[in-house]
């Protein structure tokens, strides 16, 4: 069966011992800046250029009613000390009230309005009009052209930097941070975050220089994270790096995830496999195909069970330090197998 687009982009898997992480349980979100309405002090100069793989967007003056679409914007506009109009529903691995974990103390219901999120990729243009936005922001999303193009009729829209679905949480980061006249704050949230996991990665050693697939799996057959994933860059970050056989997949093709028939799952062969997937831990490591794999076998294994740890794995700048906390000691306890192996 293959996997929706929603549950690949659940932008995602991350767990924590406290000792190995060298944090606590709930790691501190980024400290808000000014509001994101105004350009702050020493914030950019209205109007701003913003330059994406769509277009290039001029944004007049400080926006005050921001939309975000596709994944994660909206963490991005908080951490800046904003408050958007309009944000994606949260359709898996969300609260009951329809909020993720690391939104707390950034969302307020009575001033954001939830935004149908299909899996069709439909763009919901009526809603997004009826709440005259001055800034559409679909900085990691897969807008096309003439969504674009339909959008920036609504209001001032900026697209991904290169490719659908394929933004890293910086260029993230520092896109909304120029769109919303904080370049500068944007660029030292990503400065701190970028030391916090290098301090997790110098607190975990274990996992310095091992190989990993990153893989949703089903009983048929297997999806894996490429390079340009986040998830993908940011174990990249603690340390891991590519399984040969997953370079090789990347090199040709510019897309996050590709599958891979059942089959063939050694063709990904690494010293640890971290996912997620429609399979529990046991049931993967009991599938006869999936068990000839050498990381399978000895249970180097990071297995993401929570959907919650699972979109958080699709990194923003609010997500990260929560999944951090939770994948590390994950990964840690699969590296340790792989070496007792």
């Amino acid at each position: 069966m293959r996997p929706s687009r929603r549950a690949l982009l659940a932008t995602v898997p991350l767990a924590a011992l406290a000792a190995a992480c060298g944090s606590s349980d709930d790691a501190a979100s980024p400290a808000p800046a000014s509001t994101a309405g105004t350009g702050g002090t020493g914030g950019d100069t209205f109007p701003v250029t913003v330059e994406h793989a769509l277009g290039s967007t001029t944004v007049p003056a400080a926006p005050t009613r921001i939309v975000c679409l596709g994944w994660g914007s909206q963490d991005v506009v908080w951490a800046l000390g904003g408050q958007p109009v309009g944000v994606p529903e949260i359709t898996y691995g969300g609260n009951p009230d329809g909020t993720l974990p690391w939104w707390e103390g950034h969302f307020d219901a009575a001033a954001t309005t939830f935004l149908p999120n299909p899996d069709s990729g439909e763009v919901p243009f009526e809603q997004i009009t009826a709440l005259t936005p001055d800034l559409i922001l679909a900085v990691y999303s897969g807008i096309t052209e003439a969504d674009y193009a339909t959008l920036s009729q609504i209001a001032p829209t900026v697209g991904y930097p290169d490719q659908p679905w394929l933004t890293s949480w910086q260029d993230q980061t520092t896109m909304v941070g120029k769109a919303l006249g904080k370049s500068a704050e944007a660029e030292r949230l990503v400065a701190d975050a970028e030391a916090d996991l290098a301090e997790r990665a110098a607190a975990t050693p274990s996992l310095e220089g091992k190989t990993f697939s990153y893989v949703y799996a089903t009983e048929a057959n297997l999806s894996v994270y490429l390079p340009g994933d986040p998830r993908v860059d940011t174990l990249h970050a603690l340390g891991l790096v590519d399984a040969p056989g997953t370079a090789a997949l990347a090199s040709a093709q510019d897309v996050f995830y590709t599958e891979v028939a059942k089959e063939r799952v050694r063709d990904v062969d690494s010293d640890l496999v971290v996912g997620y997937g429609t399979l529990t831990r046991d049931q993967l490591r009991a599938d006869p195909v999936y068990a000839t794999m050498p990381a399978v076998a000895s249970d180097a294994v990071a297995w993401i069970d929570d959907e919650q740890l699972v979109t958080a794995t699709s990194a923003t700048l609010l997500s990260l330090p929560w999944a951090l906390d939770r994948l590390v000691p994950l990964l840690d306890a699969a590296a340790r197998a792989a070496d007792a192996s």
